[in-house]
């Protein structure tokens, strides 16, 4: 039995979370055009820990998403799970692959 672990990123507590998500190639600049997205950032139990302010880089070609949390002063130490969830105008939804975000305490406090 093969067992994939989603990809793992890395983030100190307190550090602002700011990230660039890129759309696979074999989509088509603009595909996701009028397209909405969302994201959430969850624990290993599924608490919800944030909900993630997600944007389009640029809405007409729709290659890159920026995803952004100002605050993380107070999430848990420990691994959580985020996807982005692509909503079209007529509702269908698309998910990405899921990632795991490796929240750490950093070494530097303010």
């Amino acid at each position: 039995m093969n067992h994939c672990s989603p990809p793992r990123l890395g983030l100190p507590r307190g550090a602002t979370l700011d990230m660039l998500a890129r759309i696979p190639d074999r989509f088509a600049d603009g595909q996701f055009a009028g397209w909405q997205p969302a994201s959430q950032l969850r624990s290993h139990t599924d608490e919800l820990i944030a909900t993630l302010d997600v944007q389009w880089v640029d809405p007409l070609t729709t290659r890159m998403l920026r995803l952004r949390h100002g605050d993380t002063s107070a999430w848990p130490i420990g691994n959580a799970l985020f996807d982005i969830c692509l909503t079209s105008p007529e509702g269908q939804r698309l998910y990405t692959t899921a990632y795991t975000l490796a929240i750490s305490m950093g070494a530097t406090r303010p």
